[in-house]
């Protein structure tokens, strides 16, 4: 499964670094793909991404989740 979403936060690799190694540590997470232009957030899992949780794990790092439609 391929969840995406967009972080206005994201302005560098440290935020690129960040926001990788904070999502990729769910059990589900197999990748993450941060796009530092676009400021978007592609997580491919195998199961059901909870967006709650990855919204509350990137916001205790300064980054906020918006949910694309």
């Amino acid at each position: 499964m391929e969840t995406k979403f967009t972080v206005p936060e994201i302005s560098c690799g440290h935020c690129k670094e960040t926001i990788e190694s904070t999502v990729g540590n769910i059990e589900s997470v197999v990748s993450v793909a941060v796009d530092i232009e676009q400021k978007s957030v592609a997580v491919k899992s195998t199961s059901d991404l909870n967006l709650s949780l990855v919204s509350e794990m990137l916001d205790e790092q300064g980054y906020t989740v918006v949910q694309s439609s």
